[in-house]
């Protein structure tokens, strides 16, 4: 997992979504699926550094917040979207629709995370400046 942990991920969803939206046995006192949880964080990393590809080296070697962030928003969705006999929650749609459009400002220079580049993707030079008195 290069962008969010399994503790950041049982922080923003509460246990038993997490247990109901990650593992398919039916009975009742079940643990979270946590190799299920994992392949979908994988699946989601390789999506926003699809995104993020034209833009930086991928995979990005530290993880800003907002990336963090956006990867449990979406991880979170595809958690839901296991379960296509629920309903979707308007938060859980409304978020990962704002998740893309970060990924998207990120991608096209909106948004910056503190990496080195110019408007146009292309990484450049560290620079200091001197002053002498």
């Amino acid at each position: 997992m290069r962008y969010t942990s399994i503790e950041q991920i049982q922080q923003s969803i509460p246990h038993q979504t997490l247990v109901e939206l990650s593992n398919d046995a039916s009975a009742y006192d079940v643990p979270i699926d946590f190799d299920v949880v994992k392949n979908i964080v994988s699946a989601v990393d390789d999506k926003v550094d699809a995104y993020l590809s034209s833009r930086y080296d991928v995979p990005l070697q530290n993880t800003h917040r907002l990336v963090s962030d956006i990867v449990v928003v979406m991880v979170r969705h595809a958690l839901y979207s296991r379960r296509p006999e629920r309903d979707l929650p308007e938060i859980v749609k409304e978020s990962y629709k704002n998740a893309i459009k970060e990924l998207e400002a990120i991608r096209d220079g909106k948004i910056l995370l503190g990496i080195n580049t110019d408007a146009s993707g292309e990484v450049i030079a560290e620079s200091y400046a001197e002053f002498h008195s």
